[in-house]
């Protein structure tokens, strides 16, 4: 499993971050999976990059079929390894952490895109995430951050979509008892290759 994005703000004007993930996952059954990965992050700040972040996880994701509608559940544990490359110390009490990602996703089926290609269709992906922090860094401040997500997504066939994300976002910020409120638009594209031999027809 690769992944990877680009973050701005101001109108494409700001780049905020990076990221670049790759993992690798084992399905127990056709409704679970178990995997593990690594995920590398960069924060940007007037183009340079001022924090990184290295980030080994390990997760176990299911999913399963509520008459038509998908449910997807993932619990995901991530040890976040911090570096500062300010110069300032601005990240000086950050160093390492746990953190607990829990998100369930619905898969409503809208309608139909092509009479021919049955699997060409508008699915709206709706769902939520919620970040828990632990470690010896961290005392009372667990909470981390909230998403919740409206997702129209075009799937084009068995292996591409498009999405366009909408996350509303409710996260920590570096001054206690403070709190950040954001609107996130995602443009996501989703490619999945299948490298296993074909059946044989009988």
């Amino acid at each position: 499993m690769l992944d990877g994005g680009i973050r701005w703000k101001e109108g494409f004007s700001q780049k905020t971050s990076f990221i670049v993930r790759g993992g690798i996952g084992y399905l127990i059954s056709p409704k679970v999976m178990v995997a593990a990965g690594f995920a590398h992050v960069g924060i940007y700040s007037e183009e340079l990059v001022i924090l990184q972040e290295f980030r080994p996880y390990q997760e176990i994701s299911y999913k399963t079929n509520l008459g038509k509608v998908g449910l997807s559940q993932r619990f995901r544990l991530e040890e976040q390894f911090f570096k500062d490359k300010s110069n300032l110390s601005l990240f000086s009490d950050l160093g390492f952490n746990y953190r607990f990602r829990y998100s369930v996703m619905l898969g409503i089926p809208l309608f139909g895109l092509s009479s021919k290609n049955h699997d060409r269709k508008l699915i709206l992906n709706v769902g939520d995430e919620i970040f828990l922090k632990a470690g010896k860094q961290i005392s009372s401040r667990v909470f981390d951050k909230n998403r919740f997500i409206i997702s129209p997504t075009v799937q084009w066939n068995k292996e591409l979509s498009f999405a366009f994300t909408y996350n509303l976002q409710f996260t920590t910020s570096i001054i206690p008892e403070e709190f950040v409120l954001s609107q996130v638009a995602w443009l996501q594209v989703k490619y999945s290759l299948d490298f296993t031999s074909s059946k044989a027809k009988h």
